[in-house]
């Protein structure tokens, strides 16, 4: 119970946000949010709502991961479960799939795979797995399950009454992504072999420690980790600058990134998309995009989004006490352990108006709300009354005025006005009313008749339908024009009283003395008017009999009356029953604090949680105080029980079922219907789950009878563990034994070192509150961390149609001002300081780049070369000064649509060759390298920053080091002679000038590299028409085919939205195809034969929208218009249907430069692989001395070396990286070629391999980037020294050292061959450039010689 702390308060109403209400004779003073009945809701804050919010409010918070524009970070940290769901369960509505454990596991990996290869830690790989968590998050966790169990239901029913059949095989059940189960201790002994695996064959996994908190653990993810992080803090050695990457699906992250209080913080998620969006048919890591939100940036836009009150405040301005404000603030919006309070939601503009009640509030406070997760209740109270006042006078002019005024209108309400033959009776107020009409009438005669038409009375309108009928009579008896239009300089509706012809032109005609047109008669009338109403009996009413007293009344119980409403229907108590009223009030409170207490230093109390399905209307706060006891965590099958519902009970162990049935003491626990209270919401998701809470005791008294019955397996998986760490061991070599037997090898050689793990020790020291002490901010954060300081700018908050998600933004943003410091310099001096020099774009995400030319919208300034350098000028041609315009206007556009950003006016551009990446010479030094002249790029002079604070040490140029150091012996490298390309070779000694390697051949029995490029020849080809001759094929005019085969949007007009009724087979403006329906030869479309059967069967069934394109050409079409009449709802269901049919809304548009074979090529491929393995021979080794540097290639070297490559389809390749998803030096064949990424089909499984798509087999197929592999089939980095022969030294025993191969992946690994020359065919460039697909029969060239001597060095 709690105390009473205040008296009795009169219920008083508001609407909106918070209404002050007091509960009659419950002596608790209450704060409510007003909202219609059924806006109170359950769920967590919205993840993709919220960070769309996010994202709009402060657009330039969010980043898409590009090439070369990652930061370089310390720590990656991974909330794990997200990768779980993603790879069990992709499409929960595909009743059809079916995926094994095996699947699962390998696709786990490759997505942690992907993510590692991604971000690169430095220091530290935290995975960290969802163990037991807090009863306040398990009743979240309860209902999200029951909830998937009964979705999954009634999927399996529709599809059974549309008499789908339906695959056999179990079907995954998500719910056993729970702790206990057997499907998460076989994950966690998956992980523990991954990690060994990976830290001893990968080499940028072996440079961190990796530390894996699984779900033996107990603890939510995020909170281990950021647990880890407070500690870290506390350390004496701590970096104060350590760099984070935390990647996660949860909106809370963005709340605990920011309480961290560490400024080089970003979160990584996958890219969120809003709207309509098409069945996914390709869910690879690899062609995900992913984004970085900054937190850097994220607090300097809070800083400006409460700045404005820095001057207000009588205590000290602080950014990390406003950002805990911020954090205790957004609880309000809902989370995972509280419901939002009522009509606070991120769909409307909740967190906005508590933004600005909490910037009105904080001035009058003596402190902030949030003392580093303390809640001062005191001045929370002020903040709640606030939010009272405010939504009050919002009420009362909403609620008051215009709903009475309407029902008044629509009930004949009649005021005491009243007007008969002999009596007129007024109200008091309407007396008041009459006297200042009555002087202003009796004032008008005695001025000159010059002023007169200036003469008028005004009254703010808030007047009630019975004052309005007074004054509408009143002016009528006494001959005065009435206007209810007119609004005063702050936009207040009056009512205003003018006399005759105020509203007409001044005319010559003589005003009377009276000072009336109308003359004496109306005068008399005027005065007789004003007698009656001097005459009339005056209306005494008491207080209690005031309009305002029993309107009041009457308002007050409809108030009292929609609380009882409210919290009988929601949460089943009596509004009348104090002590209920206390409990649910305190509880909330209580859980506000409990949260904080969660956000800020870890679990306060294991057994605490909120229970109640929705959040009280009101809260008292003041001298609240709260004890939590610790308590112990639940053991994970008593979680299971507690979490899990009847349909999922093959997921616990087997005497616990029992518990689930009809005659269990607790099958009250498991209903099999329960109600899903949409409350106002769109999604299912967000509907609250009416299921009862867990009663602790019950459900653990009815389970401890069972506990001897579980076998000794069982009492394993319901103990709980530590974490571990993995760190790289060189010596001595182990075995760890395959996870998945059959599925995954045993690793021989492992290299890895896994022991217990314990977090940071505080031993007596304290957690870091705020900033930690040498922390860089601003224009000094480390490089990669944008912030907004490297510029001149101010901020205003304001609605600006931001459009970050396809469509503008309907609420306010931070807009962001930039200052010009080039305003008023003459454009020649810009381009002599800047013509040459290195300078920084993209701002915020700043990229490196070198400036070549300079321009101003006449001339464009570039600086010669020669004896004496200088800056000239050239006029644009006529051609370009259009262009030139467009440009900035572009510039201009992005920055304000998308960044909202106001550049201000744009004079002058910069043009920039952006960094492409370092460059490796002969020498062996490191060189920056710029892109070529056609990718140059322009920028707005203001956004070009010349100068940074830090260097990113990744693209620091170097110089070479000495051989021994840069190539121990041991190290294993590529060999790049003609004869021997790409062959696996391992250094056996270094002098000054040169190096001996040791690599193992294979003699071939004939060029396997021509046997795979003959099957791409071979393949069936698909016959491709220009689209001049389909049209003649079809009958349709060239237009109308160019029309169809492209997007064609039709407006429908009765549910205002836009429907693509085309083929969408090309993409003209983003030079986009789709493969085996459309490419592009030079500048002209060429159509296959199955695009052409579409086009035949569009215009046999849909003729109508053949017709109208051809009639109408371009313009936009019209539903309504293409199909009239009553039938027209119809057509459009049968195109829609026809279009999804023909999987025309799952064609995958790809870059114009891609290209790919079918899955039988790719079949035979894999037979030829495995055929040439089986019957090559075993390997002779031999030794080479006296080669140059860069004859070998070392796989940390390969993305400077390998970058401009060329590759065609069947081309053979050769792993070249030893780190990622592909083992090195395993051989494969290019069965796909993308924008940025090669598909390679290799010729052996491996753990994170791929099916492509279902193009390939099991684990056998892996996307690439270019510079990963070596292309073998056309060999362009050979180097040659026809200086002198070497000698080679074959079997036996070797002068230095021995060739270490890595260890299988997977049944051994195959090296490659001796090569032959270069393939002189098309193809593609590996940074995307495209010349060609599938090239002729390359050249022969030099085979090897078996045993004996070989001339592999010379050309």
């Amino acid at each position: 119970m709690v105390p009473r702390t205040a008296p009795i308060c009169a219920c008083v109403p508001a609407t909106l946000f918070g209404i002050y209400l007091g509960l009659h004779n419950h002596g608790y003073v209450l704060v409510a949010l007003w909202a219609p009945l059924a806006d109170t809701a359950f769920p967590r804050i919205g993840i993709p709502k919220f960070f769309r919010y996010i994202s709009e409010r402060y657009p330039l918070t969010s980043q898409l991961i590009e090439e070369n524009k990652i930061p370089e970070f310390d720590n990656l940290y991974v909330d794990f479960n997200g990768i779980i769901h993603q790879c069990s369960h992709p499409d929960d509505g595909d009743v059809y799939s079916r995926l094994s454990e095996e699947q699962i596991f390998a696709s786990i990996f490759s997505y942690v795979d992907h993510l590692f290869g991604k971000i690169k830690p430095k220091k530290l790989f935290f995975i960290a797995v969802d163990g037991v968590a807090p009863r306040a998050k398990m009743n979240q966790q309860r209902s999200r399950r029951f909830r998937a169990a009964k979705e999954a239901r009634g999927a399996r029913e529709r599809a059974g009454r549309k008499g789908a059949k339906l695959p056999e095989g179990k079907v995954f059940d998500s719910n056993c992504i729970t702790p206990g189960t057997v499907f998460m201790a076989g994950l966690s002994e998956q992980l523990k072999y991954f990690v060994n695996k990976k830290i001893s064959e990968d080499s940028h996994w072996r440079e961190c420690q990796v530390i894996l908190s699984g779900q033996e653990v107990p603890g939510e993810g995020e909170h281990k980790i950021m647990e880890y992080i407070r500690k870290s803090r506390a350390q004496p050695n701590h970096n104060p600058n350590i760099r984070h990457c935390l990647y996660g699906l949860d909106a809370d992250l963005i709340m605990l990134g920011l309480l961290s209080h560490d400024p080089h913080f970003c979160l990584l998620r996958e890219e969120v998309k809003f709207g309509p969006t098409r069945k996914k048919h390709n869910t690879r890591p690899e062609s995900t995009n992913f984004h970085l939100l900054h937190l850097t940036l994220m607090r300097e836009y809070l800083d400006l989004e409460f700045s404005e009150i820095k001057t207000l405040l009588p205590f000290n301005y602080s950014l990390e006490r406003i950002i805990d404000d911020f954090v205790l603030l957004a609880v309000f919006i809902g989370n995972d352990f509280l419901p939002h309070l009522p009509d606070v939601h991120i769909r409307g503009d909740g967190l906005e108006r508590l933004f600005e009640i909490y910037k009105q509030v904080l001035p009058l406070l003596d402190g902030y709300l949030n003392e580093s997760g303390t809640i001062n209740t005191a001045r929370l109270q002020l903040l709640l009354d606030r939010m009272w006042k405010w939504d009050r006078e919002s009420f009362h002019y909403q609620y008051e005025y215009d709903m009475n005024w309407i029902k008044e209108k629509q009930s004949g309400y009649s005021q005491p006005f009243q007007n008969g033959d002999s009596t007129i009776v007024m109200t008091r107020s309407q007396n008041e009313i009459f006297s200042q009409v009555k002087a202003l009438v009796l004032e008008r005669r005695s001025i000159p008749s010059t002023e007169q038409r200036e003469v008028k009375l005004s009254f703010p309108n808030t007047f009630g339908a019975g004052e309005r009928a007074f004054i509408t009579k009143l002016a009528d008896d006494l001959h005065l024009e009435l206007s209810w239009d007119e609004y005063d300089e702050e936009d207040q509706n009056l009512a205003v009283l003018l006399f005759p012809g105020a509203f007409e032109p001044p005319s010559d005609e003589k005003v009377s003395e009276s000072g009336s047109q109308g003359g004496v008669d109306t005068t008399a009338a005027v005065d007789c008017a004003l007698r009656k109403y001097d005459e009339a009996k005056i209306l005494m009413e008491t207080p209690d009999d005031s309009f305002d007293s029993r309107e009041g009344d009457k308002l007050k119980k409809k108030m009292d009356d929609w609380k009882r409403a409210y919290y009988a229907k929601k949460l089943r108590i009596s509004y009348d029953d104090s002590d209920e009223m206390q409990q649910l009030v305190f509880c909330y409170i209580e859980g506000l604090q409990w949260v904080m207490n969660y956000y800020y230093s870890g679990v306060c109390s294991w057994g605490w949680f909120y229970r109640y399905h929705y959040a009280p209307r009101m809260s008292e706060v003041d001298k609240m105080e709260f004890r939590f006891e610790l308590g112990e965590p639940f053991r994970p099958f008593e979680q299971l029980m507690g979490v899990l519902p009847e349909a999922s009970k093959e997921l616990v162990p087997l005497p616990y079922r029992p518990l689930m049935d009809d005659v269990s003491p607790i099958i009250d626990f498991y209903p099999r219907e329960f109600e899903l209270d949409m409350n106002g919401k769109k999604q299912e998701w967000e509907a609250v789950v009416k299921i009862p809470f867990i009663d602790e005791n019950r459900l653990l008294q009815a389970m401890k009878p069972k506990e001897q019955k579980l076998t000794e397996e069982e009492r394993r998986r319901n103990s709980f563990g530590t974490a571990l760490s993995f760190s790289f061991r060189p010596e001595p070599p182990t075995e760890y034994p395959s996870s998945l037997p059959g599925t995954f090898p045993t690793l021989h050689r492992c290299l890895c070192s896994m022991e217990p793990y314990d977090l940071p020790s505080l031993d007596g020291l304290q957690l870091v509150q705020g900033l930690c002490d040498g922390v860089l901010l601003g224009a000094q954060s480390l490089a990669g961390f944008p912030t907004l300081k490297t510029v001149q700018c101010h901020a205003k908050i304001e609605n600006h149609g931001v459009n970050i998600h396809g469509s503008e933004s309907r609420n306010k943003s931070v807009v962001v001002y930039v200052e010009n410091p080039y305003k008023n310099q003459e454009t020649q001096k810009v381009a002599t300081e800047m013509i040459g020099q290195r300078v920084f774009i993209g701002w915020p995400c700043l990229q490196e780049g070198m400036v070549t030319a300079v321009s101003d919208s006449s001339f464009k300034y570039r600086k010669t070369h020669g004896a004496s350098e200088k800056v000239v000028s050239s006029p644009h041609p006529p051609q370009e000064v259009g262009l030139w315009k467009s440009k900035l206007e572009r510039i201009e556009m992005f920055y304000s649509k998308r960044c909202g950003v106001v550049t201000g006016a744009i004079d002058v551009l910069v043009h920039v060759l952006p960094f492409k990446g370092m460059k490796s010479l002969e020498s062996g030094a490191f060189v920056k390298e710029y892109e070529t002249p056609d990718r140059e790029t322009e920028q707005a002079v203001q956004m070009t920053i010349t100068n940074v604070a830090s260097e990113d040490p990744r693209y620091v140029e170097r110089a070479s080091l000495p051989l021994s150091e840069e190539f121990p012996i041991g190290k294993n490298v590529f060999f790049l002679g003609r004869q021997a390309y790409g062959a696996f070779a391992q250094v056996s000694g270094a002098t000054e000038t040169s190096l001996s390697v040791t690599l193992t051949c294979f003699a071939q029995g004939e060029d396997e590299n021509e046997r795979f490029k003959a099957l791409v020849r071979s393949q069936p080809s698909e016959r491709y028409y220009p689209f001049f001759a389909v049209a003649k094929i079809v009958g349709l005019s060239q237009k109308v085919v160019s029309r169809l085969t492209s997007r064609v949007m039709a407006i429908d007009g009765d549910h205002v939205g836009k429907i693509n009724l085309g083929l969408s087979v090309k993409f003209e403006a983003k030079a986009q195809k789709v493969i085996g329906y459309s490419r592009k030869v030079s500048q002209h479309w060429e159509f296959s034969e199955k695009t052409v059967d579409l086009i035949k069967e569009y215009k046999e069934n849909f003729p109508e929208v053949v017709k109208h394109l051809e009639k109408y050409g371009n313009d936009f079409l019209q539903l309504s218009e293409v199909f009239p009449g009553p039938g027209s709802d119809d057509r459009i269901k049968q195109l829609k249907a026809w279009l999804g049919a023909k999987g025309v809304r799952d064609f995958e548009a790809v870059p114009l430069n891609c290209d790919s074979v079918g899955k039988e090529t790719v079949r035979r491929m894999e037979q030829l692989a495995d055929q040439l393995s089986k019957g090559r021979a075993q390997g002779s080794k031999a030794r080479i001395d006296g080669i140059p540097r860069q004859a070998v290639l070392k796989p940390e070297h390969a993305v400077y070396r390998l970058q401009d490559q060329r590759f065609a389809i069947g081309d053979r390749v050769v792993m070249a990286k030893d780190s990622g998803l592909v083992p090195l030096s395993i051989k494969g064949v290019i069965v796909g070629i993308n924008a940025k990424a090669l598909d390679v089909v290799w010729d052996i499984s491996f753990m994170s391999g791929s099916t492509l798509v279902d193009k390939c087999s099991q684990r056998r197929g892996a996307t690439v980037e270019f510079h990963a592999c070596l292309n073998l089939s056309n060999p362009q980095v050979v180097t040659s020294n026809s200086s002198e022969l070497q000698q080679l030294h074959l079997g036996g025993d070797l002068q230095r050292g021995t060739v270490q191969r890595p260890p299988p992946p997977s049944g051994g690994t195959r090296g490659p061959g001796l090569r032959g020359g270069p393939n002189q065919g098309g193809s593609v460039r590996g940074r995307g450039r495209f010349t060609g697909s599938i090239p002729p029969t390359r050249g022969g060239g030099p085979r090897g010689r078996g045993r004996g001597q070989s001339n592999l060095w010379a050309t």
